[in-house]
């Protein structure tokens, strides 16, 4: 199979088949690939993530990672001989969905907005997870302007009944809330 491939979501499945071995051997779990048509090219947006803990793939890794990966697609017989594609390897951002337990413990202590199956909407922050479950501290938006916003007691969801969950952006959390990394030490 030689040239341009022809279905952009069969051609990320077999990508992903491909690629699986070599970015877990850089200690890393290949998230996502999403493939789409930029003139004569093609752009193969690659996601790679850790496969727990609550750190983010440093920029050392991804560099290694994306060395690999680009040997493997030159190596391949769709790209060797295909138009020109552009590499894009990155971490998840956050806008990734919440999906798995591991996105979740990633995410502890932030706000999320999420959906349930039976349609609620609701948003809060993370304080435990579990394998099959996390524990929500469920904040409503205040009555009026200016007022604080109602904040309940954790509340658990069994993580099959949450549809849909992504990570709240915070633009005015106080430093005593905020995770702080030692640059000098940063695996501390």
């Amino acid at each position: 199979m030689t040239g341009k491939p022809a279905d952009t979501e069969q051609e990320a499945k077999r990508l992903m088949t491909v690629l699986h071995k070599d970015v877990e051997s850089h200690g890393l779990v290949l998230e996502d690939i999403t493939l789409r048509p930029a003139g004569k090219q093609q752009i193969l947006q690659i996601t790679v993530d850790l496969p727990t803990g609550t750190a983010s793939v440093n920029l050392d890794q991804l560099g290694e990672v994306t060395e690999t990966i680009s040997k493997v697609l030159d190596a391949d017989a769709v790209y060797a001989n295909a138009a020109p594609y552009e590499l894009e390897v990155s971490s998840p951002g956050l806008s990734r969905p919440l999906t798995e337990a591991r996105h979740w413990v990633r995410a502890q202590s932030r706000l999320v907005k999420f959906s349930l199956t039976d349609g609620s909407k609701l948003r809060g922050r993370i304080v435990e997870v579990a394998q099959d479950e996390v524990s929500i501290e469920l904040h409503h938006e205040a009555p009026k302007k200016g007022m604080k916003e109602k904040i309940d007691p954790a509340r658990s969801f069994a993580l099959a009944d949450i549809r849909k969950a992504v990570v709240d952006v915070e633009f005015n959390r106080s430093d005593d809330e905020l995770e702080i990394i030692d640059l000098e030490n940063p695996e501390d």
